[in-house]
C-alpha cells in the first residue's frame, strides 16, 4: 500500500513560497527589476558606486533594459561622470526615442558640452512631439543663446513662459537672456518675478543678488544673498554666495565670518564644514587651506571628500609620506576608490616609482574612464617613462574629457616646444587662453609659437598682455629681454633683464639673460665678471654656477668650466643639469672614467630617460667596451624604443661583431627615421643593406654619407666594397684608396689594401 506523507496548511504555504521564491530567482526579468529597485535605492541614499553596480548587473541580465541605462546614466550624473552619463543616455534614447525626459536630458548635456547645435536639434526634436513642453522650448531658447540668436533665443524664453506661466525657473532663463542683451530693468522684472512664483526657494534669490552683483549694486546684492539665506537657513549656496559678495569688495573678515557661522551651524552638512577650506583655496592661501582640511579630518574622519583634499594640500607642500600615509587609509577602507588610486598614482609619479604609478593609475581608469586628471597623471608617468607619445595620447584624452583642465594643456604646451612643433603649440595656446584667460603659460607658449613663425610683432604682443596680467612677475620681461637680444637690441634686452631683477632678485633666468646679453655683444670676460659676482653674492647657487660652467664652455675654457660644473653638483648632488654637463665636460676633455661614473649618477637621478644610457653607451663605445655600449643602446631602446641614436649605434655594433643583421637593418632604419639629415646614419643604414645583400639601395646611402663627409675612411671603405659588389671596379678601387690615404696606418687601411687586391680586373 501507498504511503501518503501529511502537510499541515503551515508547511504547504511555506513550500508553495520556496517554490515561489526560486522561480523568481531563476525568472530574468524578476532578478534585473530587483536590482534596479536596489540600485534606485541607493541612488536616493547618495550612494552612488553601489548604484552603479546594482544597475550593471540589471544589465547584465538584459543589457536593452532601458530603464537601467536611463537610471545609469541619473548616477553618472550626480558623480560628475559626463562622458559616462552621455553614453548611457544616448543608448537609452536609442533603445525608446520616446522617451523625452531622457531626449532632454541628453540635450542638457549636449549643451553644457559645447554641442550646441545638437542640442537644439533635439529640444526640436521633442517639441515636434509635445509642442507644449516648455522644458524642451528652454532648451532650444538656451541653445540658440549660446548660438548668438539671441532675438530668437528671447522669443523662445518668452514662449516658454507662454506654455507654463507659473514657473519660476522659465523666468530665471528669460532673465539670463535679456542680461545678455543688456535688457536689465526687464531681467530684473524676471527675477522678481520667479523670486514672487516661489517664495520659499532660495534659488531666485540667489540669481537676483548675482545680478545685482554683476551691477556693482552691492547693498540690494546683500540683502538679496541674506534674504535667501533666511528662507533656506539650512542651504549653503546662498552663504557662499553672500561671502563671495564680501571677498569682491575685499572684505575679508567679514565673508570669512559668514563661511565659518555656516559651519558651525550647518555642522552635519559636509558642504558647509568645507566652505570656508574651500575659499582658502580660492584664494591661493595653501598654509590656511592646510590647516583647515587638517582640522577638518581630525574632527570628520569619515568625510573622504575632505581627506582628498587635505591629500592634495599635502602634496601640494611637498609632504609626501604623510599624504601616502593619508591615502593609505582611506585605500584600506576603499581599495577600488578611483580618486584614492589616482592619488596614489600621483604620489608614485613624485616618488619616481614610475612603472607602480602607471599600473596604479591605469588601475583607477578603469574604474573611473572619465577621471580626467586621472589621464593627465598618467600622462605624467609616461612621460618619466621616457614614452612621450603615450605621455601626450593621455594629456589629450584629459582634455578633451575636461578642457578645464589647465596641468594638461601646459603639459601638451611643453611637449610641443620640445619636438619644436610651432603651429601646434599655437593651436594649444589658444585652447589654454580659451580655457584660462590669465593663464601665464598660455601667453607664453603663444609668444614661442608666434617668434619661430616669424611673427616677432605678434609675440611682442602677447608679452605686453602677459606684463598687465602679471606685471609683478618677471617672466614677461625675461622673455621680452630675450626677443630683444634675437633683434639686436642689446640695451633694451638688458633693461628687461635689470626690470626682471628688480621684481625678482633671486631670479637666475634673468641673470642668465644679462650673461646673454654680453655673450651676444662678444663681451665673454663682462659676462663672467657678473656672474661672477652674483655668485659672491650667492655662494651656494648650484643654478648659477651651472650658468658659469657653460659661459665657460662657450669661451672654451673647459678645464674651469669642469670646476664650476663639479661645485654646482657639491652644492646640489641632484641638479641633473649640472651632473650632465659635468659629464659632458670630462669626456670633451677624454677623462672617460669620471664622465662615465657621472652618467650614472645622472641616470640615478632620472632613471627613465633614454639619452642618458645612450650617452653612456658612446663612452663605452670609445673606450672599447662594445659589449657594454651594446647593453646600455639596448636599456635606452627599452625605455624609448624608437630612440634613433640609441638605433643607429646599436645598429653598427651588431654588423661590426657578428649580430644578427636583419635586426640590425631594422634599427638602422629607425635611426634614418628619426636623424634624416645625419651623415653616420645614411651610413649604418647603408651598411646594413650592404650586409644584407641590398647592393643598390646600400650605394645611393653611402654616397650621401660621402658627400658630407669627405674625408671619413670608414664611409669611403664602404662605399668601395659596396661598388666591387656592383661590378664596378674602377669606382670602387678610388674609393678605396682615397680609404687607404686618409690614414694609412689604420686597420680600416689594411681592409681596403686587402679589398683592393681582390678586386676583378676593368
Amino acid at each position: 500500500m501507498p504511503v501518503f506523507l501529511r502537510y499541515s496548511r503551515g508547511a504547504l504555504f511555506v513550500l508553495c513560497c520556496c517554490v515561489l521564491l526560486l522561480g523568481c530567482s531563476r525568472n530574468p526579468n524578476a532578478r534585473k527589476q530587483k536590482f534596479l529597485a536596489q540600485g534606485n535605492q541607493s541612488l536616493q541614499q547618495g550612494k552612488y558606486p553601489e548604484a552603479l553596480i546594482s544597475y550593471g548587473r540589471a544589465l547584465q541580465i538584459d543589457p536593452r533594459y532601458v530603464e537601467a541605462h536611463y537610471h545609469l546614466a541619473q548616477t553618472h550624473l550626480k558623480m560628475g561622470s559626463w562622458a559616462a552619463a552621455y553614453q548611457e543616455l544616448s543608448r537609452t534614447v536609442e533603445l525608446q526615442p520616446e522617451n523625452w525626459v531622457a531626449q532632454l536630458d541628453l540635450g542638457r548635456l549636449q549643451l553644457a558640452g559645447g554641442k550646441t547645435k545638437e542640442a537644439k536639434d533635439r529640444a526640436q526634436l521633442v517639441l515636434k512631439s509635445n509642442p507644449k513642453d516648455s522644458d524642451a522650448e528652454m532648451l532650444l531658447s538656451n541653445a540658440d543663446a549660446a548660438l548668438g540668436n539671441m532675438k530668437e533665443a528671447l522669443e523662445e524664453a518668452k514662449d516658454a513662459i507662454a506654455m507654463a506661466p507659473d514657473r519660476s525657473v522659465l523666468y530665471l532663463n528669460l532673465g539670463h537672456i535679456q542680461a545678455r542683451m543688456n535688457d536689465l530693468k526687464g531681467a530684473e522684472e524676471s527675477f522678481q518675478k520667479a523670486q514672487s512664483l516661489d517664495p520659499n526657494s532660495a534659488m531666485p534669490l540667489i540669481t537676483l543678488g548675482k545680478f545685482y552683483q554683476q551691477q556693482k549694486s552691492w547693498v540690494d546684492a546683500e540683502k538679496s544673498f541674506k534674504a535667501a539665506i533666511d528662507v533656506d537657513p539650512k542651504d549653503v549656496t546662498p552663504r557662499a554666495a553672500l561671502a563671495g559678495l564680501y571677498f569682491s569688495q575685499g572684505q575679508e573678515s567679514q565673508a570669512e565670518q559668514v563661511l565659518t557661522d555656516a559651519k558651525e551651524q550647518l555642522n552635519n552638512d559636509p558642504k558647509a564644514n568645507r566652505l570656508l577650506g574651500d575659499s582658502y583655496l580660492a584664494r591661493g592661501q595653501y598654509d590656511k587651506a592646510l590647516k583647515e582640511f587638517a582640522a577638518l579630518v581630525a574632527k570628520h574622519p569619515d568625510d573622504l571628500s575632505v581627506r582628498k583634499t587635505y591629500l592634495q594640500l599635502l602634496i601640494l607642500n611637498n609632504r609626501i609620506d604623510e599624504a601616502n600615509n593619508q591615502n593609505q587609509e582611506v585605500l584600506k577602507n576603499s581599495p577600488q576608490d578611483p580618486e584614492a588610486l589616482v592619488l596614489k598614482g600621483e604620489i608614485e609619479v613624485l616618488q619616481q616609482h614610475t612603472d607602480h604609478a602607471i599600473t596604479t593609475l591605469q588601475q583607477a581608469l578603469e574604474g573611473a574612464p572619465d577621471n580626467a586628471f586621472g589621464h593627465y597623471q598618467l600622462g605624467l608617468a609616461f612621460r618619466q617613462k621616457g614614452n612621450s607619445q603615450q605621455a601626450e595620447s593621455e594629456w589629450r584624452q584629459a582634455v578633451r574629457l575636461r578642457p578645464t583642465v589647465s596641468e594638461a594643456w601646459v603639459a601638451l604646451g611643453a611637449s610641443a616646444t620640445q619636438r619644436e612643433d610651432w603651429h601646434g603649440l599655437e593651436e594649444i595656446s589658444d585652447q589654454l587662453r580659451k580655457y584660462s584667460p590669465n593663464s601665464v603659460d598660455a601667453y607664453l607658449f603663444h609668444a614661442t609659437a608666434r617668434f619661430n613663425q616669424g611673427d616677432a610683432a605678434g609675440a611682442e604682443a602677447d608679452l605686453n598682455r602677459l606684463m598687465q596680467l602679471a606685471p609683478d612677475r618677471p617672466v614677461a620681461y625675461i622673455q621680452l629681454g630675450h626677443l630683444r637680444i634675437s633683434q639686436k637690441r642689446f640695451s633694451e634686452a638688458e633693461a628687461l633683464f635689470r626690470k626682471a631683477l628688480t621684481l625678482e632678485p633671486e631670479s637666475v633666468d634673468a641673470m642668465k639673460g644679462l650673461a646673454t646679453v654680453y655673450l651676444a655683444q662678444n663681451k665673454p670676460a663682462e659676462a663672467l665678471k657678473f656672474l661672477q659676482e652674483q655668485i659672491d653674492h650667492h655662494p651656494n647657487s648650484s643654478a648659477l654656477l651651472l650658468i658659469e660652467g657653460q659661459v665657460l664652455l662657450q669661451t672654451k675654457q673647459n678645464d674651469l668650466a669642469e670646476a664650476a660644473f663639479s661645485r654646482a653638483v657639491e652644492l646640489d648632488p641632484k641638479n641633473l643639469g649640472a651632473v650632465v654637463q659635468l659629464a659632458q665636460t670630462r669626456a670633451s676633455l677624454k677623462k672617460f672614467d669620471q664622465a662615465m661614473a657621472d652618467y650614472q649618477r645622472a641616470i640615478g637621478l632620472s632613471p627613465h630617460n633614454a639619452s642618458l644610457f645612450v650617452a653612456l653607451g658612446v663612452l663605452y663605445e670609445k673606450k672599447g667596451d662594445w659589449q657594454r655600449a651594446c647593453d646600455n643602446y639596448q636599456k635606452a631602446l627599452a625605455i624609448k624604443p624608437d630612440e634613433p641614436l640609441a638605433s643607429n649605434n646599436l645598429a653598427y655594433l651588431l654588423l661590426e661583431h657578428s649580430g644578427d643583421v636583419n635586426v640590425a637593418l631594422s634599427l638602422a632604419q629607425t635611426g634614418r627615421k628619426g636623424l634624416p639629415n645625419l651623415p653616420n646614419s645614411a651610413d649604418t643604414l647603408g651598411w646594413a643593406y650592404y650586409r644584407t645583400g641590398a647592393y643598390s639601395a646600400a650605394a645611393p646611402l653611402l654616397e650621401t654619407a660621402v658627400k658630407a663627409v669627405p674625408d671619413n675612411q670608414s664611409y669611403r671603405y664602404h662605399l668601395g666594397l659596396t661598388y666591387e659588389k656592383l661590378k664596378n671596379s674602377a669606382r670602387a678601387k678610388a674609393e678605396l684608396e682615397k680609404a687607404i690615404s686618409l690614414d694609412p696606418k689604420s686597420p680600416v687601411a689594411d681592409e681596403a689594401r686587402q679589398a683592393i687586391s681582390e678586386l676583378a680586373p676593368s
